[in-house]
């Protein structure tokens, strides 16, 4: 909508003196007349149109001034800007990670928003393509024109609970996209414009976030460990609500509550919560309750399936790393290779004194005397989100040298020139821990993350006595064993793991028990980090050649002619009015 001639507006003016001129208009004075029969023949008009003559004293000025708005509107010349193309191809990318389970008025972020697509897809033109958007990215339908198809596709997309790669759905998407003749939808709470600055946006994207306001207090963290003969643990909750909170955590063991505490955490505020003297327990749950809109992240369990194991040290090796590993209350030993057994706790030692044992055990690994160490001239590239590297802020360490220990079939967390510096996995079903640097190169021991790092290592190669690990909601990993019966905390049976060695875990986050025969072992179900954050915002994004495009398929409505014939309308009628008023 848009104006041509904004000046004409001073014709106001006009419209004041009209109703000006009918403050000072003639007005009639009483007089005697000889006769009554002319004014008898007045009063029966009158009474056969009352309505109207009630309506004549000041009908003719509402008239007038109404015609002298509309032609001045004529004059201004007011325009529309018509479309001359409209898209024909919709693509959807609907998120499906675990954030979605956040309510607002008793139903979740996720039904919310099928309802709000479904309402898209009514109203669309075109081809719609449907994108479920979390770990991987499902196509499920591509191009579909029959609305009921693509709804009934849409009402049985179920939700993953892992965390959603929103990147890489949106590049699939413009690349599925026509340019200025398509359009991308994404229904999420997570994505922001800062997502988009460093992207080059070929496709229009409109992004709604149907949650506003939404309050969330989680539970971060939540962990239970044995010092002496007393189990004492620690939660932190996180109030990412706008007010101060009031509610309550309670503390399980063996499905028996042990401990519970009023709590009161300000906005955007962190509580730390210390649990001391907690009853032994191979699992413990810790459950907080308030009022908010996000229930998934209220509950995380620690699992203490067999008492710490110990250190065994083999070789020669940096006092800071044992002392380190002492810290966390481990008990560190130092043996010879044939006094190692199996099953006899978790190894630290050289990659020259590993080649010669006859046991393996789980160990951790660093290079000896004949790897050979190369300069390092870049900085430290980290994999984000291992537990391996939690809270570790490796980018700051320095190294100096390092060496590639030669071991197939592991993963690299972080590396630096192209030399993987820190690789965990698996060789025959045993998990194995590299560090391809000498800590005498580095200055890692004199960062607050080495000792969280040591801990991290210690819990992920002391998971095999008793606890599978920790696993993302779907996620699929191989555990050695073939399949495991998967049952709940409370000795339900949920499935069978899957097929060989490929373990699936269940969607839900929890406690399991994996049972295979004789048998059982504990693993725990748990959500991303970044999964408990809620936030996000609407708004809209159009491509430089979208807004050119517009611009050359639009042209201006001129609605003058339609104000002038309205002004021509009013004009006959004022005349009537003023017609019938004068015969009377």
């Amino acid at each position: 909508m848009g104006i041509g001639n904004p000046i004409f507006f001073f014709l106001s003016a006009f419209i004041i003196a009209v109703i000006l001129m009918y403050f000072f208009r003639k007005r009639y004075q009483d007089q005697l007349v000889s006769s009554s029969l002319l004014w008898e023949e007045v009063m029966k008009e009158w009474q056969a149109s009352p309505w109207f003559h009630r309506l004549q004293k000041n009908l003719l000025l509402f008239m007038q001034v109404l015609i002298l708005l509309l032609l001045m509107l004529a004059l201004v010349k007011p325009y529309t800007l018509g479309e001359m193309g409209e898209t024909d191809h919709t693509i959807i990318l609907l998120d499906t990670s675990a954030s979605m389970n956040a309510t607002m008025n008793e139903q979740s972020h996720f039904e919310l928003a099928k309802k709000d697509i479904q309402s898209l897809i009514s109203d669309a033109d075109g081809d719609i393509t449907l994108l479920a958007v979390g770990s991987s990215v499902s196509t499920i339908l591509s191009e579909e024109m029959n609305d009921q198809v693509v709804i009934k596709q849409l009402q049985d997309i179920p939700l993953s609970n892992d965390h959603e790669d929103m990147q890489k759905a949106f590049h699939l998407a413009q690349a599925l996209g026509k340019g200025s003749e398509s359009i991308i939808h994404i229904y999420s709470d997570s994505v922001r414009k800062a997502n988009f600055t460093e992207e080059k946006i070929t496709t229009p994207v409109q992004v709604h976030n149907l949650l506003k306001n939404s309050k969330n207090v989680s539970l971060t963290s939540f962990g239970v460990e044995k010092v002496g003969s007393l189990y004492q643990g620690v939660a932190v909750i996180e109030n990412q609500s706008k007010d101060m909170q009031s509610g309550k955590i309670t503390i399980y063991a063996a499905n028996k509550i042990v401990s519970s505490k009023r709590l009161e955490i300000g906005a955007g505020k962190e509580e730390v919560i210390p649990l001391p003297e907690l009853p032994e327990s191979p699992v413990y749950k810790a459950e907080i309750t308030f009022q908010d809109d996000f229930k998934v992240d209220n509950v995380l369990s620690s699992i203490q399936a067999t008492s710490k194991p110990a250190i065994s040290v083999i070789g020669e090796l940096n006092p800071f790393l044992l002392k380190g590993f002492q810290s966390l209350g481990v008990e560190v030993k130092t043996i010879s290779g044939n006094q190692l057994k199996k099953g006899d706790g978790i190894l630290v030692t050289t990659n020259d004194k590993w080649k010669e044992l006859s046991v393996k055990n789980p160990a951790m690994i660093i290079p000896g005397s004949s790897v050979q160490l190369a300069g390092l001239t870049s900085g430290i590239d980290v994999k984000e989100g291992d537990p391996l590297l939690k809270h570790v802020d490796l980018e700051k360490v320095y190294v100096e040298k390092a060496g590639s220990i030669e071991m197939e079939g592991l993963e690299t967390l972080a590396m630096s020139d192209s030399i993987p510096l820190i690789q965990k996995g698996e060789r025959e079903g045993i998990k194995n821990v590299l560090v391809n640097m000498r800590l005498n190169d580095t200055d890692f021991p004199l960062h607050p993350g080495f000792p969280i790092f040591l801990h991290n290592v210690y819990q992920y190669l002391s998971e095999d006595q008793g606890f599978i690990g920790y696993f993302q909601p779907g996620e699929e990993r191989t555990v050695p064993g073939g399949k495991w019966d998967i049952y709940s905390s409370g000795d339900e049976y949920i499935k069978e793991s899957g097929d060989g060695d490929v373990f699936k875990a269940p969607l839900n986050p929890g406690v399991y028990q994996a049972v295979q025969g004789d048998v059982m072992k504990y693993f725990s179900v748990v959500l991303d980090d970044r999964e408990k954050q809620l936030g996000g915002e609407s708004f809209t994004l159009e491509s430089s050649e979208r807004k050119r495009e517009k611009e050359e398929k639009t042209v201006p409505q001129v609605l003058s002619s339609w104000f002038l014939l309205l002004a021509i309308i009013v004009f006959f009628i004022e005349w009537e009015v003023y017609r019938r008023g004068n015969r009377i």
